[in-house]
């Protein structure tokens, strides 16, 4: 193992990530814990990542951890830019912005990143317009060669093999890092690195508190082909997988829209139906969850109190957005109108889930297989729902 760097410092350190999370309305939920006990010598943290927003509640896992490892993580390019707070939270609201900002010009954030051993790697697929090929290949080399240090040292390495949080929704091409560590490690130093894989969803399309849903895998040794290992990466992540409430409330807006409009017509429906259809919507996938055809769900979704406070929640987030639209009327219940236009747009991948992110949501609760997912909802949506 690593000499310890850890200090005072270092867990002040960690600590402020937690309190970053509450700040930031996190309920972190870790299932899988086991396995942060009594891990290998040395392991890779292999984390999906669907955004930044998630991260503060990862310190949880450190947290978790006996022992603490020290670790080295791989991480792209702006966090060590001076202005990394600034520019990826609290973008709508002008008061924390200025808080980050202000914070940002202390240093103390980039001091914080140089403290956590963080080194930036290069995004290929997002930095070739800036770098000429062979600048940026070697860069990644000088950056990957201080990975391979680390973990000769004893470092363990926290990874998201992803590389980018572009995409469509559901989990994004495993590149190859991973794989290099530890195909690497192993026929140099003959050191067998395991994989700790964790998958990290959030319940973001709700008023109020986030939870975040973190599932910690078994550690595994791969030793294959880099196609083979990156397969078996995938699938192991995708396995992985949670099942939020934004995901079935998203999927059943964008269902149907798409129902809507094949049928040119608008989806009218009131609160008492979207809760009732998505009640059914959630019966129906946690039978395929117990018999295991689809990974974990949120499990308090079964309880209906708990269900119709998300219902309320996501309403009220989908109408402050206009994806929901009200029908004006008086003395009666209110009839909202799918604004199936807006659940439908489509955008480049760069920008999908900022500017879509019910469709974002959506698809990552079909990414887990549509032929499993779309009949499910075909039994849930009535057709009365259409004028």
């Amino acid at each position: 193992m690593a000499k310890s760097k850890k200090g005072i410092l270092y867990e002040g350190t960690i600590l402020g990530f937690f309190f970053a999370s509450l700040l930031m309305r996190h309920r972190a939920k870790i299932e899988g814990k086991k396995y942060l006990e009594k891990l290998p010598c040395q392991v890779i943290f292999a984390i999906t990542h669907d955004s930044y927003f998630e991260i503060p509640s990862l310190s949880r896992v450190y947290r978790a951890l006996k022992p603490r490892p020290n670790l080295a993580i791989m991480a792209k390019k702006d966090f060590l830019s001076g202005n990394y707070l600034s520019t990826n939270y609290f973008k709508d609201n002008s008061f924390f912005r200025s808080i980050f900002k202000i914070l940002d010009k202390t240093g103390i954030p980039l001091a914080i990143f140089n403290k956590l051993n963080l080194i930036s790697i290069p995004r290929p697929f997002a930095d070739t317009l800036e770098k000429k090929g062979h600048e940026l290949k070697q860069e990644i080399a000088d950056q990957f060669f201080q990975f391979k240090t680390k973990i000769v040292e004893g470092f363990s390495t926290v990874v998201f093999p992803e590389g980018t949080t572009w995409g469509f929704g559901g989990l994004k091409k495993i590149r190859s890092s991973v794989y290099q560590l530890v195909s690497n490690a192993f026929e140099q130093y003959e050191k067998k690195i395991y994989i700790l894989p964790i998958n990290v969803k959030v319940d973001r399309l709700v008023k109020g508190w986030k939870d975040v849903f973190i599932n910690v895998g078994q550690p595994l040794f791969i030793l294959k082909s880099r196609e083979e290992f990156n397969e078996c990466l995938h699938h192991t992540l995708q396995k992985l997988h949670t099942i939020t409430f934004s995901q079935v409330g998203a999927y059943y807006l964008k269902r149907i829209s798409e129902l809507s409009q094949q049928a040119k017509v608008e989806a009218r429906l009131t609160r008492a139906n979207l809760c009732a259809q998505l009640e059914n919507a959630i019966s129906g996938i946690n039978a395929k969850v117990q018999e295991k055809i689809l990974p974990a769900m949120d499990a308090k979704l079964v309880d209906k109190n708990y269900l119709r406070k998300k219902t309320n929640r996501f309403i009220w987030y989908c109408v402050k957005k206009k994806y929901i639209l009200k029908e004006p009327r008086k003395n009666a219940e209110k009839i909202y109108i799918i604004n199936r236009s807006k659940v439908l747009a489509q955008y480049p991948e760069k920008i999908f889930r900022k500017q879509n992110p019910v469709g974002f949501h959506a698809n990552e609760l079909m990414s887990l297989g549509e032929q499993t997912i779309e009949p499910i909802f075909r039994a849930t949506v009535q057709a009365d729902i259409f004028a």
